[in-house]
């Protein structure tokens, strides 16, 4: 068995599912061998009833017993192999007991190999070829007699070319089903590698904006202090014609850049925190309404009890690149607003200007939308999707009727009641 390249769980072909199917083929292979050997007593042929009889109703109870293995959580591989082995023995006992290789029964022997071959390559595959042919070989020479030996010759030519159309049309059916019912699970396993893949090509992009990240906080730290310390001074020298306004506005923004600096080196460590949802929420608007004076936000807190929950604190970056999505693409008006129900938080981030296009709409959080802003990569949306669907969310974009676009996220959160 080969390991998975991909960080991520990608579904084998089910063997389980295909050991249940080949037990209820098994089930019919059985109801029409009793219909045959009831045609044969109605026309009276001669054969070895109760030895017959015998290996039939061994290989029902052999199939019995795998499905009560089954029922035991038993490998689902050993269960094939043993299913498919006790096909070509009860196979070649029920031959030796009515013709032997003349029989033309004896096509049967194709589809146990087939699937031995397609379900479980290697040297069960071969060791069952292997047994298959020994046993074809020796059916040649050791046998009970053909039952229509003594019938005349034409009608028994006759008989036994229907029986080598009868074994070929079921052999066929039998291959045919299977071998599409495969065919479908491969391509099922196809279109989970393509995901994989291409979640794979996302995570290491996203990886790769984590560690420019980490770098532009580590670069930015020693030039905020520098500044800090620099518009200090120039205050107190009182050089410029600057009002105090001006100079508490100039700190207040450099004190946010600090503090923002401080929660991406804390956030970029730690997973989910306990909060209090809607304050956290207020709180973290709020200090994003200081860091853009330009812009209007609208929030009002939902007029409900407070939950504490536990939010991942990657989901705050998310969060914001939308609203300043919406914010540049708004005219400067952002509403939001928020709610939170069984488990689940809905945020609706809106803006009233704008809007995208079908082909927009459509790529959305999937590849990197044309960006309007003379410095904007077009990432945001596309980093907002990745990480609301790593944590479990969704993010969904609208036009709205009347002018702009309604972003929509959904993120199920596990809320503290201690």
């Amino acid at each position: 068995m080969q390991e998975n390249p991909l960080p991520f769980p990608v579904e084998r072909v089910d063997l389980a599912r295909a050991e249940r199917r080949l037990g209820l083929l098994r089930w019919g292979m059985l109801s029409l061998s009793v219909c045959l050997l009831l045609v044969s007593a109605a026309v009276r042929l001669q054969l070895a009833w109760p030895l017959l009889i015998q290996s039939l109703m061994t290989l029902a109870l052999i199939n019995l017993g795998l499905q009560i293995l089954r029922s035991h959580h038993h490998s689902p591989l050993w269960l094939l192999r043993a299913g498919l082995l006790a096909d070509v023995l009860a196979l070649s006992e029920v031959l030796v007991f009515s013709g032997g290789a003349a029989n033309p029964l004896a096509s049967l022997y194709l589809p146990p190999v087939l699937f031995a071959a397609l379900l479980s390559p290697g040297l069960f595959a071969w060791g069952i070829t292997l047994v298959s042919l020994l046993v074809y070989g020796l059916l040649f020479y050791w046998h009970f007699p053909w039952p229509l030996a003594q019938q005349d010759a034409a009608y028994a030519f006759q008989a036994h070319q229907l029986g080598m159309w009868f074994t070929f049309a079921l052999s066929a059916l039998l291959m045919t089903g299977f071998i599409s019912y495969l065919s479908r699970q491969l391509s099922v396993l196809d279109d989970q590698l393509a995901s994989a893949r291409e979640t794979q090509m996302r995570d290491e992009q996203l990886v790769a904006l984590g560690m420019q990240a980490a770098v532009a906080a580590h670069a930015l730290s020693t030039p905020l202090n520098t500044l800090t310390l620099l518009v200090d001074e120039y205050r107190e020298a009182n050089t410029t014609q600057l009002t105090p306004a001006d100079w508490t506005l100039m700190q207040g923004q450099l004190g946010v850049c600090r503090e923002a600096l401080t929660r991406l080196k804390l956030e970029a460590q730690t997973g989910p925190v306990r909060q209090p949802l809607f304050s956290t929420l207020t709180e973290r608007l709020h200090g994003w309404r200081a860091l853009r004076p330009d812009v209007t936000l609208e929030w009002q807190p939902p007029d409900s009890s407070e939950f504490w929950v536990w939010l991942d604190s990657s989901f705050w970056p998310a969060l914001f690149n939308l609203i300043n999505n919406a914010a540049e693409a708004g005219g400067g008006v952002v509403a939001v607003s928020a709610e939170y129900a069984e488990g689940c938080l809905r945020l609706d981030i809106v803006n009233r200007e704008g809007g995208l296009t079908e082909s927009q709409l459509a790529a959305a959080g999937l590849t990197h939308l044309p960006s309007g802003k003379a410095a904007g990569m077009g990432l945001g949306v596309m980093l907002s999707h990745a990480t609301l669907a790593r944590l479990g969310g969704s993010l969904t974009l609208y036009n709205r009727v009347s002018g702009g676009v309604r972003a929509q996220i959904t993120l199920p959160l596990i809320e503290d009641k201690a």
